[in-house]
């Protein structure tokens, strides 16, 4: 996988509220590429055949957490 381009990182940040500018652009670059290197290294045989579960949390429990 090609690593992300700064300008792809900064609208990936803008897209969730973050404006992330330099020096700290080319610092999350440098992290965001190196975990989804890691994680493209991963290889769970079967994982890939596993339906995902949505989290259901009650309002209750999450209140409590806060």
């Amino acid at each position: 996988m090609a690593d992300l381009t700064n300008e792809e990182i900064h609208a990936l940040g803008r897209s969730v509220g973050l404006d992330i500018q330099e020096p700290e652009l080319t610092q999350v670059g440098y992290s965001l590429n190196a975990i989804l290197d890691a994680m493209a290294a991963i290889d769970v045989p079967g994982a890939n055949a596993i339906e995902p579960l949505p989290l259901i949390i009650r309002s209750e429990e999450a209140q409590d957490e806060s």
